[in-house]
Parts: C-alpha cells; structure tokens; sequence
C-alpha cells in the first residue's frame, strides 16, 4: 500500500485520537460529578447540571462548527476547539463554587470539545466517500469515545486520589489541548470545481429539502429518547454504586466496561454495516439495541451485586454504541443521502446534546425528592422503549429510502485548452462527457482519490 493509499487511515487515527479525548473528558462527568458533590458540599440535583451541561455544548456546538468547518477548514477549527476545551478546564482547577465550575467546565469546555468532535465526525466519511471500508472507517474512528471512556475513567480517579480536584483539571486541561496538535494531520482534500455547470438556488434549497420529511423528526425523536436515557445512565450510575454501598473505585470502573462494550460493538456493527446485507439493516439495529437498552435497565431491579452492575454496563455500552457512529451515519445516509450529511449530522448532534441536557438534571431531581433510585431506572427503561419504538415506526411506515446516483468516471490526460504547459488542467469523462477540472495541485487530487479510484483505469473500487 503507498503512502497516499495509507493516509486516509492516519485521518482515521487522528478522528480517533480526538473522540478518544473528548469522550474521556466528558462522559466521565458521573466520577466528576462525585467529586464535586464530595468538595463542593451542593445537592444532587444542582450537580447534575454539570454532567448534562457539557454533553449538551458538545452537541449544540455541532451546527455551528459545521459553518465554520466550511470557511475556516478542518485543521482551523479542531485546533481552536482543543486550546478553548483546554481553557475551559484550566479554569475549572480556579473554580470557588458550583456556578464557576458549570461556566468554565460545562460551557467552555463543552464548546471546545464539541468544535473538535464535530470535525471528527465528518472527516473520516468525507475522506472515504464511496470506498468499500466506509462504515469500517467511521466504526474504527468512532471507537475512540469507547476506549476515552475506558482508559480515562481510571486516570481521573487515581489523578483525583493522589493530587486532588484541582490538580486534576489542570492534567486534564494539558490532555485536552492535544487535540490541537493531532488535528493538524486533517489534510484537507483539494477543492474541485465543475465549470459544467453552477448550482442553483432552487439545488441549494433541496439540500434542506428532508427537513419536509416527518420520517426525520421522528427519527430524532427516537434519537433524543435514547441519549436522554444515555445521559442518566452516564452521569448517575456512578453515585447508584455508591448508594449499593460499594467504592468509589469500583464505581470508577463501570465506566470502563461501559467503554469496552462500546468499542467492540461499534466495530461490529461497522463490519455488519459494510457487508450490505440490507439497506435498512442500520435503523434494523438501532431498533434492537435501543430496545436491548430498556430492557437491560430491568436487570438492575433483580439483583444489587457488583456482578449485575458489570453485567449491565456492558449490555448499556452495547445500546450506547448504536446511538453513535457508522449505524447513526448509515441512517443518515440511507433516508436523506451523502450530500445532506453536513446538515443532518449536524441536526443530529442538537438533538442529541438535547437529550444529554435533560436527562440527568431531571434524574438528580427524582432521586432528591424519593431518596431512591429505583424511579430513575423506570424513567430510563421507560424512554428506551419508546425510542425503539420511534426506529420501529419509521422502518415500519418510512420504505422509500434516498437515491445515491453513482458516474462512471475516468481521467483523461491533461490537456491545455488554449493556456500554457505549466497551466495545463485536467479533466473527467461524466457520462461520456469531458468536464473540466479546475484544481489548485494535481498531485493533491490524485491523493484524494487514491483510495477511491484504480490508478490505472480510474473506474472506481
């Protein structure tokens, strides 16, 4: 394989460096959430804003940090995102209160992050775009939130032991500014414009044409039920460990488990996904494991031994899994097609951050006023079902899934076209018809479309 077959897979390296870090700061926020109620001497219910508040920015920044991905580019925007998330959680180790913590740990942090996962989540398809391994990529890249969950889950509590609250922050805030750094291995593909023709206003507007589409708010429905159960999970089943009377240790590492069945089922589910069985096998999955879910929630009613939680933790990691990756991106695909991905990816990450910042407060809230947890698993079961019951409709009622019209493309040699050797451009053969290419380095598009494209016959693999 040559250098320009291999990089594609380094931007899929550098995608899963970067969830693997922002997933580690935020979706430990159940351990921080301990921390603080154990330093900052505040209620179940006011914490809980922590745990919700910087999932929520992170997906909120979603839509904005698409704009600005389209002006500023790939490498621009991550970089910006990891030294705002690393400010954020500097700030956090000076935090006096509750409030100071939420503003610079919730929002500035959460913001960062979201910046640097938003890239995350559109580069590697971008980057693979008609490739056969598509969903693979995206599985393995977005195998990182896992192993983030898995790896730092241990890391902040043994940080919190041994150094203290704020010392951990400021750790924190050193690994979060590398993001940074591994974004500048985002090469951005060579920008090629069709001289055939130009777009349209009437073409621009049918890109938010699936926003006519009832199937894509019930969807998102089914999408924000799920991380709203997601989110209560994530940021109270530490603390349910505790109220179980085990240690804040073993708490710790729940999450870790959470993490593994997280990575393995992602990478399953990114093989199942690029095998083709059937079109609708993605919503045919998020069907099963959302509904796994609720019903997995009923097993913490049975049985109060470390050996149910484990048990739990995987089959929630094994849920978790289908509400991110290759099976949201194969929805995505699948009803309202590649070319609106932007858009509905970033629609997706709202609705989702929605979720995450409902679910938790309201988990805090319940359990302040019955002293008891056993309402906020009913809650969460309650909201997984019905979440596999929103998948179930669409598939159900929703058959007519969106076109992908695929060219025959081959290159032809350069040709001059009136203007000197060094100006000479190239072209592509689209339907037996020669089309200009105006590109800025010939040399970088031939590496965008290594992966892609035979080099000998320019059909594609």
């Amino acid at each position: 394989m040559s250098c320009l077959q291999t990089f594609p897979w380094i931007v899929v390296f550098a995608s899963f460096i970067i969830r693997a870090i922002v997933y580690g700061i935020t979706y430990t926020s159940g351990i921080v959430y301990v921390i603080v109620l154990d330093n900052f001497e505040t209620g179940e219910a006011a914490t809980s804003w922590i745990t919700s508040i910087i999932t929520t920015v992170m997906f909120a920044a979603g839509p904005a940090s698409g704009r600005l991905v389209k002006v500023f580019g790939w490498r621009i925007i991550t970089f910006v995102g990891g030294v705002i998330a690393g400010t954020g959680l500097l700030l956090a180790s000076f935090s006096s209160d509750l409030f100071f913590l939420i503003l610079s740990y919730g929002f500035v942090t959460g913001f960062g992050c979201g910046m640097a996962y938003m890239v995350a989540g559109v580069v590697v398809p971008a980057y693979f775009v008609g490739h056969r391994r598509q969903k693979i990529a995206v599985a393995i890249a977005s195998c990182g939130t896992g192993v983030g969950t898995f790896v730092f889950s241990p890391i902040i509590q043994y940080l919190y032991a041994t150094y203290g609250w704020k010392n951990l922050f400021i750790v924190l805030a050193g690994i979060a500014m590398q993001c940074s750094s591994t974004g500048l291995l985002y090469r951005p593909l060579p920008s090629i414009s069709l001289t055939k023709s130009e777009m349209s206003k009437e073409e621009k507007a049918a890109d938010w044409r699936f926003l006519k589409n009832t199937s894509f708010y019930v969807i998102h429905m089914g999408f924000f039920l799920t991380t709203f159960g997601d989110s209560v999970i994530y940021g109270h089943f530490g603390e349910f460990a505790l109220t179980l009377g085990f240690t804040t240790d073993k708490g710790a590492y729940l999450y870790s488990v959470i993490g593994i069945s997280v990575m393995i089922l992602k990478l399953l589910q990114g093989v199942a996904l690029d095998s083709k069985v059937s079109t609708s096998l993605p919503i045919k999955l998020a069907i099963f494991f959302f509904l796994l879910g609720g019903l997995a929630t009923t097993l913490l009613f049975t049985s109060q031994e470390y050996m149910m939680l484990l048990m739990y933790a995987a089959l929630f990691g094994a849920n978790t899994a289908a509400s991110g990756g290759a099976i949201v991106i194969g929805i995505l695909e699948t009803y309202y097609g590649h070319e609106n991905l932007e858009l509905t990816y970033g629609m997706n990450l709202a609705v989702t951050g929605l979720g995450n910042l409902l679910g938790s407060p309201i988990a805090g809230f319940l359990f302040e006023t019955n002293k008891s947890y056993s309402p906020v698993l009913i809650m969460v079961c309650i909201t997984k079902v019905l979440s596999s019951g929103c998948f179930l409709f669409v598939y159900k009622v929703y058959t007519e899934f969106h076109t992908n019209y695929t060219y025959d493309v081959t290159f032809s040699k350069k040709e001059s076209l009136g203007r000197g050797q060094n100006e000479s451009i190239s072209t592509l053969e689209v339907d037996e018809e020669k089309v200009p290419l105006i590109i800025d380095n010939s040399f970088k598009y031939s590496e965008a479309f290594s992966e892609n494209v035979d080099s000998k016959n320019g059909t594609t693999v």
